[in-house]
C-alpha cells in the first residue's frame, strides 16, 4: 500500500513536470505569438507590387498559393507583409505574427484542442488572411519602385536582416521596376544600374535567403529587352546574398 502511494505521487510528480515543461515549450508572447523560448524559429515576408488588377483566375490561383504559403510554414515561423507603392510612406512592415501551434497538434491529455484552435483563426490565420485581402488590390501607381519597397520591408521586419533562422522572401510581382533608381522602361538593365550611383546603395540584406517570385504577367510594351528582367533579378539577388529565385506565373489562360 504504501509502495503504491509512492508510485502514485511519483507519477503524479512526472505529470506535473512534463505540463509545465510542455507549458514553458508552448508559452508565446501576447501580441506577436511568437514563442518566448526561442523567438522566430524561421522568417517569411510576403512583398506584394499589384499595380493592375488580377483576373478572378489569377486572384484566386495567388490567394491559393500564398495560404500555401502559410500553410507549409512550421510553427513559430514570423510573417510580416508589404507593398510596392510610389508613396514612400506606404513602404514597410504589417505587424509580426507568429504561426502558433494549431488543434491537429493538440495533445488530448494536456491541452484543449478547441481552445488552440480558436486561438490560431481569431489570432494568427483571420488577421493574416484579412491583411492579404486588403494588400492584394490593384494601386494603380504610375511607378514601381520595387527593390526600394523590398528594402524597406526587411528592414522593418523585426530580426530579418540579423537572424541566423531560416528567412524566405515571398514577392509578387510583375519585375518591372520603374524608379529613379531604374527604369526598364527607360531602358535601364544590370550593366546600367551597376554603373549608376544608385548601386552604391546597395546592401547584403538577404543574405542565405529563400527567394520564391509569383510573376504576374504584363506587358513589357516600352521596355526594350524583355530579357533583361531576368537577368537583372538574379544579378541583384546574388549581390544580396540570398539564393537564386523560384518563378511561378499566374497564368489565366
Amino acid at each position: 500500500m504504501v509502495a503504491g502511494a509512492i508510485v502514485a505521487v511519483l507519477l503524479l510528480g512526472g505529470i506535473f513536470w512534463w505540463s509545465n515543461k510542455q507549458a514553458a515549450v508552448y508559452a508565446t508572447d501576447d501580441t506577436t505569438l511568437c514563442p518566448v523560448e526561442t523567438g522566430p524559429v524561421a522568417e517569411t515576408v510576403i512583398l506584394l507590387d499589384l499595380t493592375d488588377p488580377l483576373s478572378p483566375a489569377q486572384h484566386t490561383q495567388l490567394l491559393a498559393w500564398l495560404e500555401k504559403e502559410i500553410d507549409d510554414a512550421p510553427r513559430g515561423t514570423q510573417f510580416t507583409m508589404g507593398v510596392v507603392s510610389e508613396d514612400s510612406a506606404d513602404w514597410g512592415a504589417t505587424s509580426p505574427l507568429c504561426k502558433p501551434q494549431d488543434a491537429s497538434s493538440a495533445n488530448s491529455f494536456t491541452q484543449n484542442a478547441r481552445l488552440i484552435d480558436e486561438r490560431y483563426q481569431e489570432r494568427f490565420l483571420k488577421p493574416l488572411q484579412s491583411n492579404l485581402s486588403r494588400m492584394v488590390k490593384a494601386s494603380g501607381a504610375s511607378r514601381s519602385p520595387i527593390m526600394e519597397s523590398l528594402q524597406a520591408l526587411v528592414t522593418d521586419t523585426p530580426g530579418f536582416v540579423t537572424s541566423n533562422v531560416p528567412r524566405r522572401l515571398v514577392m509578387v510581382t510583375d519585375l518591372l521596376q520603374h524608379s529613379d533608381a531604374l527604369s526598364f522602361y527607360s531602358g535601364g538593365d544590370w550593366a546600367s544600374f551597376r554603373r549608376s550611383a544608385a548601386y552604391q546603395r546597395m546592401g547584403s540584406t538577404l543574405g542565405g535567403a529563400e527567394v520564391q517570385i509569383y510573376q504576374v504577367p504584363r506587358s513589357a510594351e516600352g521596355v526594350d529587352d524583355p530579357a533583361a528582367l531576368e537577368d537583372f533579378w538574379l544579378r541583384y539577388f546574388e549581390v544580396q546574398g540570398a539564393h537564386a529565385p523560384h518563378v511561378k506565373r499566374l497564368g489565366d489562360l
